[in-house]
């Protein structure tokens, strides 16, 4: 027995560092996860878990790859565990802040993304200062202590084929065995758990490539286009009123979830309620592709008329898929004569807009550029609705002054973004409910809101005092990112399934308002509709020509006036899951296709007949 021990030792000594190599991968796997949540219910870390030996194909075989690569084990484990740390790091903040995990189309949002994050007030856990101690240990230990012998070239053709062999079945893990993982678009938080960070992020990858949909080709999409006949506009309507468009930044109404329990005011946004029932006025609910992020796919259902529900979960069109001309409003009001003028009181990069908005048909792009820092009111951080709408009023006094032809004007607005995490000497937080001290991020969030409406109210009256006929139309895009147990605490006791309170918390409220007569009657019983209809219907409401894609879209709403990815609302009212819808909306997706990754036309192209509007 002694000598058993003796040889045991004897063996350790003499291999020592080639353990310590063997266990840098699961060492470092095991900090990734532990940097998500603690790891402590990180499913992935199990070993009787498929998931578990998918990641350690991958973290084997990084590193025997890496090894293979440069001959020297000592710069293998200190380089790939500190870019792993970093990434782990990253992938930390990434889900105290967004609820959402680093996934592979958040490379296109990178600017995007350093631009936001100034708002927010960083901490560092326990898990950051553990993991990031470890590692220096690891390091020191691996510098100080392991003597690696020289790497022969045998040696590494060896590490090299064996890491070969073991990246190939995590890939294959990753692509064609994916549907033994949790796979997720919508809750990657739990699919990073379940599956871990690298195989989750390999599963995703697959949202970055588009497939043709079953029986595709150009003339069947062109055929069912022309399916649905053309509504020209009359000769007697020759007024082109101007066109307004504000997406106000994370304007959302969260009454609609549950009583919000307000104690020094009945309503946070009574200017926009009291729009119900007004004349010339509609109103209703808009289901949008975001939740507490992901602002671009909103204003990219408005403008386009495309559905997100037919984009792979978590993908970002306006930067993935807008390359060249592409149609929009803009665009085909543009062909009808209009000043087209895109406006964003932040940084033109975010989002990409500064290049995607040119390419949608804007002539003008606005971005905080255009504002004078003397003039400019920010609350927080950010310009101010009222700012921001001061520019709206000067771009439509200017467009009277230099020009005979109509505006269409879109803003999107930048004042409530999120986070909420910090006061500010600027913002007085006034807006008092049941339990504020312990929803600080609700409070302030609701504060804005108020502000926002009475900004809403200050640019309908000057409108209203306006000879132009003019027509403004504004919406959220998404409902906050605040804290989940107040949403948890809003639907507390609700009748309502999983699936519809998911579609609740993509819904906003928006309004079309006209400062002339307009058939408001024939849209009093609008509801609720999803965010592709409501270009179409401000532009019906405006009396301009629809293009051929518009019309076809449109023409969908009685059947589904709610189409979104999370789910659609058939003409009943009642909830059908996408999936069982996806028969019925087939042709859409087959025309969406052909609209956005298979037109080659130069410039996008309006239905028949003039360039005319409503009389006032």
């Amino acid at each position: 027995m002694k000598n058993k021990l003796n040889l045991c030792k004897k063996y350790l000594a003499s291999h020592i560092q080639e353990i310590f190599f063997y266990l840098s991968p699961l060492a470092t796997f095991i900090m990734v996860e532990i940097l998500e949540y603690g790891g402590t219910d990180s499913e992935c870390l199990n070993p009787a878990s498929l998931s578990f030996w998918a990641n350690i194909l991958f973290y084997y075989g990084m590193f025997m790859l890496f090894r293979a690569i440069t001959g020297r084990p000592r710069f293998t484990i200190i380089f790939l565990n500190f870019v792993f740390l970093v990434f782990g790091i990253c992938n930390h903040y990434s889900i105290a802040i967004r609820n959402s995990p680093i996934v592979p189309w958040d490379l296109y949002a990178i600017g995007t993304a350093a631009e936001a994050l100034g708002g927010f007030t960083w901490t560092i856990p326990a898990e950051v200062i553990a993991c990031t101690v470890g590692c220096v240990i690891w390091w020191f230990i691996t510098i100080r202590f392991m003597k690696f012998p020289k790497q022969k070239i045998r040696a590494r053709a060896k590490s090299f084929a064996l890491s070969a062999a073991m990246i190939a079945g995590f890939v294959l893990f990753g692509t064609i065995g994916s549907g033994n993982f949790y796979i997720s678009a919508w809750r990657q938080v739990t699919a990073n758990r379940k599956n871990g960070m690298a195989l989750n992020f390999t599963i995703n990858m697959d949202a970055l490539f588009v497939e043709e949909p079953t029986d595709y080709s150009k003339e069947t999409a062109s055929t069912i286009l022309s399916s649905v006949p053309s509504e020209e506009t009359t000769e007697e309507t020759t007024v082109q009123p101007n066109i307004i468009a504000i997406m106000d930044e994370t304007f959302a109404d969260l009454s609609i979830l549950g009583d919000l329990g307000l104690e020094n005011t009945n309503d946070v946004m009574p200017f926009v309620h009291s729009l119900s029932g007004q004349e010339n006025t509609i109103t209703g609910q808009l289901v949008v592709p975001a939740f507490g992020g992901g602002t671009c796919n909103s204003e990219y259902e408005f403008l386009t008329s495309n559905s997100y529900a037919f984009f792979k979960g978590g993908s970002y069109p306006m930067l993935q898929y807008i390359h060249g001309d592409t149609e929009s409003m803009a665009s085909v009001l543009s062909e009808q004569g209009y000043n087209t003028v895109g406006m964003h009181p932040y940084y033109g990069s975010g989002w990409n807009r500064k290049n995607a908005y040119p390419m949608l048909g804007f002539d003008t792009f606005l971005d905080i550029e255009a504002f004078d820092e003397e003039t400019t009111e920010y609350l927080r951080r950010y310009v101010s609705d009222n700012s921001s709408f001061d520019k709206v009023i000067e771009t439509y006094e200017k467009n009277n002054a230099e020009s005979d032809d109509p505006l269409f004007m879109f803003n999107v607005t930048m004042q409530n973004h999120c986070g909420y995490d910090t006061t500010y000497e600027n913002f007085p937080e006034t807006v008092e409910f049941e339990f504020d001290s312990i929803y600080p991020y609700t409070k302030q969030y609701l504060s804005l809101i108020q502000e926002s409406d009475r900004a809403i109210e200050r640019l309908v009256n000057y409108f209203s005092e306006q000879e132009e006929p003019t027509i403004i139309v504004l919406f959220g895009d998404h409902m906050p990112y605040i804290e989940n147990s107040f949403y948890n605490h809003l639907t507390n006791g609700s009748m309502r399934t999983v699936a519809e309170l998911e579609m609740d918390k993509h819904t906003v409220p928006f309004f079309i308002w006209a400062n002339y007569d307009i058939s408001e009657e024939d849209y009093e019983d609008i509801g609720r509709i999803s965010a592709n209809y409501l270009g179409p219907l401000t532009m019906k409401v405006a009396g301009a020509q629809l293009s051929e894609y518009q019309e076809y879209v449109y023409s969908l709403k009685e059947q589904y006036p709610v189409i979104s990815s999370s789910g659609c609302i058939n003409s009943n009212g009642a909830y059908v899951p996408l999936d069982m819808a996806a028969s019925d909306l087939h042709d859409y997706k087959i025309v969406q296709y052909r609209n956005v990754f298979d037109n080659d036309t130069e410039t996008p192209s309006s239905g028949s007949g003039s360039a005319v509007g409503s009389g006032g």
